[in-house]
């Protein structure tokens, strides 16, 4: 059962993932909590404007590390995270807490090696200064950050439930949802110097990539049998096209919006 503070930070850290994450149910709803926290954690080392390009890489190797031990404590993590707490948001202060406390811990390992794995490709995308020049750029990053979550997702959905999912539809699947948020955040990106559009693209362009991975997407939605799990990946999806929507239409999207997209699943008990 997510407490109080759980809850509470997943609204405070996604737009896209908060309503979908809360219409599973039981042990798979702390299980992909505790995922998606973790993730949150590391891409806000990655994108800090506050740390260097050296201490990013240091951060997310050093988290890496731990997660490939048999084990580790939260003085580790403490020794690592600790000088840096001045700048570090709240979500990866509490690190060890989505990594240990959280998860079941028959699956804490599955999360770690994902986890192991995404710090590494960011720190690698950290030390080539975010650098994306073409399409194969693109797709390496969405594969990097997004995609491979897709198929960890797919591994809990099997564990828990006996839902084999088809692993390319995954892969499209978070391609296109990580395409549609860099388009959507493209403006702040910029701001803080970074730009994951290849070179020459419009936001046109990063949309109809997106939308090109949309069937692929969709079918690995429609190969879930109804209930939670399929809640989850529709309410995904069905943000993503609200989101496409407005970017191309110049409306604005607000958290009201996005709710309102929730109000036509069924809350999960």
């Amino acid at each position: 059962m997510l407490d109080t503070h759980v809850i509470e930070t997943l609204k405070a850290t996604s737009r896209t993932f908060f309503l979908p994450i809360m219409r599973l149910d039981g042990q798979l709803r702390d299980t992909v909590a505790a995922y998606y926290l973790a993730n949150r954690a590391l891409d806000q080392i990655e994108d800090h404007p506050d740390l260097s390009a050296a201490t990013k890489t240091s951060l997310l190797r050093g988290v890496s590390r731990l997660l490939q031990q048999d084990s580790f404590s939260r003085r580790q993590i403490d020794q690592l995270l600790c000088p840096h707490h001045p700048h570090l948001e709240p979500v990866t202060r509490c690190f060890y807490e989505w990594t240990v406390q959280l998860p079941p811990s028959e699956v804490a390992p599955l999360l770690w090696d994902s986890l192991a794995a995404l710090a590494d490709r960011m720190a690698d995308w950290v030390e080539a200064d975010f650098r994306i020049d073409d399409e194969a750029d693109l797709d390496r990053y969405t594969f990097a950050v997004a995609s491979s979550i897709g198929l960890t997702l797919s591994d809990l959905w099997n564990r828990h439930a006996a839902i084999v999912t088809p692993l390319p539809g995954a892969v499209a699947f978070g391609r296109a949802v990580q395409a549609a948020n860099i388009a959507w955040n493209h403006e702040d990106d910029l701001a803080r110097g970074v730009d994951f559009f290849p070179a020459d693209w419009s936001t046109d362009d990063m949309c109809r990539y997106a939308r090109r991975h949309l069937p692929a997407a969709e079918a690995y939605t429609d190969s879930i049998p109804p209930g939670p799990i399929r809640d989850f990946c529709s309410l995904t999806l069905d943000i993503f096209h609200t989101t496409l929507s407005a970017l191309q239409e110049g409306t604005p999207l607000d958290r009201a919006t996005i709710t309102a997209l929730g109000e036509r699943y069924a809350v999960a008990e």
